[in-house]
């Protein structure tokens, strides 16, 4: 183990748990070790999963927009430009655009941030057809 992290809990608390835990013949740093690895094991999505909901959240934007045809041409050349060059301003340009729309903007959105992958697909999204569902 190379790191350390601290909680807060209540005295009481942590005396039981200690108390429990050792009538059970565990130790508790194993048993929190054991929770969170689980937790993030049960909530950490593949990049799969992810690259599918960007994907969405690309095309819930271009239908925001008003669907395919009402998309600009401008700002989808100046995202794929961006894509390729700098994550930075495409995430930007992305944001910008929500803001503009007075959208609210996709908490997987930031996943499109230094991952040139992620950013395609949710460009696809933006240009493409309906996901399947």
């Amino acid at each position: 183990m190379d790191t350390n992290l601290n909680l807060r809990i209540s005295k009481e608390l942590k005396e039981s748990f200690q108390q429990i835990a050792k009538e059970n013949n565990k130790d508790a740093s194993s048993l929190v070790r054991d929770w969170i690895s689980n937790y993030v094991a049960e909530h950490q999505k593949s990049d799969e999963d992810l690259a599918t909901e960007l994907y969405r959240a690309g095309y819930q934007l271009q239908q925001a927009l008003g669907g395919r045809e009402k998309v600009s041409k401008q700002l989808v050349k100046e995202l794929q430009q961006s894509a390729l060059t700098n994550q930075k301003d495409f995430t930007q340009q992305i944001l910008k655009t929500y803001l503009d729309y007075g959208l609210t903007i996709p908490s997987v959105a930031s996943k499109i941030y230094n991952n040139y992958a992620f950013s395609q697909m949710f460009l696809f999204g933006l240009i493409g057809d309906k996901p399947k569902e």
